[in-house]
This record gives C-alpha cells, structure tokens and sequence, in this order.
C-alpha cells in the first residue's frame, strides 16, 4: 500500500520559498519580500543556514568547509556592496562641492578650453564703434620652434594672424582688438581660434583656450556645466585654466 506525505518546509518561518527538489530530496530556497524582488541580507542569511544546519540529514551532514566558503563568499560580497554604498556617497558629495564651486564662477571672464570665441560691439559717447575685442591662449608644444595663431570670422575669412612666443610661458595669451586688415572694426558675432606650430620642421595643431564669461552653471551626470555668454559651446569645470575677473 502506498502512503503519501506532505513535506512540510521548515523555511517558511523565515520567508523562503521553495522553488524546486533536487534528486537528494534537498530543497532550493530563494528569498522572497512583499514587493516580489529577490534579497537576502546578513541577518536572513545566518537564519538560513542555522535553519539548513537544524534540518540537515544526520547521515549526510554539511560540510564544514563548504559552510565556511559559503559565509566567506558572502561576507565578501556584502563587502563590496557596503564599498559601493560609501563611493557612491563620496562621489555625490564630490559633485555637490563641485556644483558650489561652479556657481562662485557665474558672472566671471575666464580663460577656458575650446576654439570659438564671442566679440561684442559697442557705441561710445561720441558715437564711434568699439570691439570688446579677443583674448585668448595656446599650449606650446615641446619642441615648437614657433607658433602663429589665426581668427576667423563666421564666413570663413582670416580676420588676425599673430605670433605667439615659445619660449617662457608654456600657455602664452594673445589678444586681437577687434580690428579689421582695412581699419575697420569687426562685426559682433562668434570667431574661431586655431593654433599651428612648427616641432621638427613639421606642423602641428596646438590646444587653444579662449576668453569668456561664465553666465550661468547647469547640471548634468558628469557634474556641474559652464554656460558661457554669447551662445558658446559649454564648457566642463575643468576646463578652465584662469580666471579674468
């Protein structure tokens, strides 16, 4: 006569589900909570293997060993995961004192990164037109035996072709007045920057820096955004290299 038996899970108390029997007669548990989603803290695990220990076959016990390299791989990931929680919080600190020291910058001219520069016209009293003319930097290149920095308006035209020295500062500025080959002043408007050097008889770009204000910082997941005045491309904090005033 065949009798059958329920098994009854000794798991339950602690909020485990038995999803499935092996070939042994052992059960695989998985961590269930109320919303559904799978965890299992320090706490639930120590109760589930001093559980698995009260429940285990007295003629096949746990190894010891395995018991051991079970509580070591998880004293190691709950390690990583407690360093992870403590980078995590580094970082958003890091990015709140980044954004502090961003918004100090607003309404300041600096010198930043980039090759577009922003000139600005205005009318004196006694009705003549003035440029706020352009300033700028370039890094000199080791080895560079000379190096000529040219502006270009929005069509394409060289406006300024300048000199810059390379000896001395290794982030020489340069500046242009606004003033056209014919005399006249510039028009307002966006100009770009490039640098050429000569290393070894042979031409090289060079990094340029242009001066700009800072208007106004914004937010993004890489940290605080420099919005600089006259439609220029933003700039990152760590782009600027002096400030103006």
């Amino acid at each position: 006569m065949t009798t059958s038996t329920t098994a009854t899970n000794p798991y339950a108390s602690l909020g485990l589900a038995v999803s499935s029997a092996t070939g042994s007669g052992a059960t695989s548990t998985s961590a269930t909570s109320g919303n559904g989603a799978e965890s299992l803290d320090m706490n639930s695990f120590m109760k589930l293997l001093t559980t698995q220990l009260q429940n285990q076959d007295p003629t096949n016990p746990t190894d010891n060993s395995q018991m051991i390299a079970q509580l070591a791989q998880f004293s190691s990931l709950q390690g990583i995961s407690q360093l992870n929680t403590t980078v995590n919080g580094f970082q958003s600190t890091l990015q709140s004192s980044q954004i502090m020291q961003a918004a100090a910058l607003v309404g300041k001219a600096a010198i930043v990164k980039g090759d577009t520069a922003h000139m600005y016209n205005s009318t004196a009293a006694d009705g003549t037109t003035k440029a706020s003319g352009i300033l700028g930097a370039v890094d000199i290149p080791t080895g560079a035996t000379s190096v000529s920095v040219s502006i270009t308006n929005a069509s394409g035209q060289v406006v300024d072709t300048q000199s810059v020295p390379v000896s001395g500062s290794a982030r020489p500025t340069f500046s242009w007045d606004g003033t056209m080959p014919d005399g006249s002043v510039a028009p307002p408007g966006a100009y770009t920057v490039t640098a050429n050097a000569t290393v070894n008889g042979q031409g090289q770009a060079a990094q340029t820096y242009v001066g700009a204000v800072i208007s106004s910082v914004g937010v993004t997941s890489s940290g605080p955004q420099l919005n600089l005045d006259g439609g220029l491309p933003p700039a990152k904090l760590s782009d600027v290299v002096e400030i103006i005033s």
